[in-house]
């Protein structure tokens, strides 16, 4: 499985993310998430967004054997990124867990900035995961 740029959050603020609700509740990831699914059972915490929590499923099931998780240093949702992988590392999953991080980035820059050096050794990474 590859996640590139994941889009995490939830009610609970992990690592440096601001723990002020009114703070939380301002940025993007929740708004959009708010705009998207109104009506999510579990608000900002349903599975789909907080994939780890009290009810959700054990990450040590996911119907892989290989994750690939990439993140960019500039993006709100990077540490989110981290957080999954270790929650996915932590769970007990078998499979191999990797983490790729590329500094000076912002969300989906290899979509945006599709041309940038940094984009074309993203997308080489992302492909040679895929081919393996």
């Amino acid at each position: 499985m590859l996640e590139t740029h994941p889009y995490f959050w939830g009610s609970k603020p992990v690592g440096s993310e601001t723990g002020v609700r009114e703070e939380r509740e301002k940025l993007a990831p929740f708004r959009v998430w708010e705009y998207l699914n109104p009506t999510a059972s579990d608000g900002i915490d349903n599975v789909m967004v907080n994939p780890v929590g009290p009810g959700k499923p054990s990450l040590s099931m996911l119907g892989c054997s290989r994750l690939l998780v990439g993140v960019a240093q500039l993006d709100v949702l990077r540490e989110r990124g981290i957080w999954y992988v270790n929650a996915v590392k932590e769970s007990g999953f078998q499979g191999e867990v990797e983490l790729v991080e590329v500094e000076g980035e912002d969300h989906a820059f290899h979509i945006l900035k599709y041309e940038s050096e940094n984009a074309s050794k993203m997308i080489k990474r992302l492909a040679s995961f895929l081919l393996k």
